[in-house]
């Protein structure tokens, strides 16, 4: 007789799931991660300048990619796990406001980039965090049967 509890919290919670949230995001972190490095250095091979306008960066460099990318999915994936605790609703309502920020937040580079190379460059990479996050969550917390 095993005394590791098999109870589930609202059908959603168990440790294997936990390990596969921890896993699955860190996986699709890298994958945004690496499509959008290299996003920016075809675009950087291409001549396109990254430069923006903004009062706290002017041009948009590897560093900066790749550490917005991360901590994009980190919170997403912070937010997805307490979800998960919670129900398949809030599961849902997290998805939702996931596929909200990504586009809405793919405007900003339009209306802040110096050239029109950069802006879609830029908001690209917002779609494919956004879409590297649904995925990974679709993946790890499969909709109910």
């Amino acid at each position: 007789m095993s005394t590791t509890s098999t109870a589930r919290l609202h059908g959603l919670d168990t440790a294997v799931q936990r390990r596969s949230l921890l896993k699955g995001s860190a996986a699709g972190a890298a994958t945004a991660t690496l499509v959008n490095a290299a996003l920016w250095g075809v675009g950087r091979a291409a001549g396109v300048s990254f430069a923006v306008s903004s009062p706290l960066v002017t041009q948009v460099g590897i560093v900066l990619v790749v550490l917005t990318t991360l901590l994009a999915f980190a919170v997403g994936s912070g937010l997805l796990a307490l979800a998960v605790r919670r129900s398949r609703g809030w599961v849902r309502a997290v998805l939702i406001a996931a596929a909200l920020v990504a586009v809405v937040s793919a405007g900003a580079p339009l209306s802040v980039a110096q050239d029109t190379a950069t802006g879609v460059l830029l908001a690209t990479m917002h779609l494919v965090t956004g879409a590297a996050f649904l995925i990974t969550a679709w993946r790890v917390v499969p909709p109910a049967s």
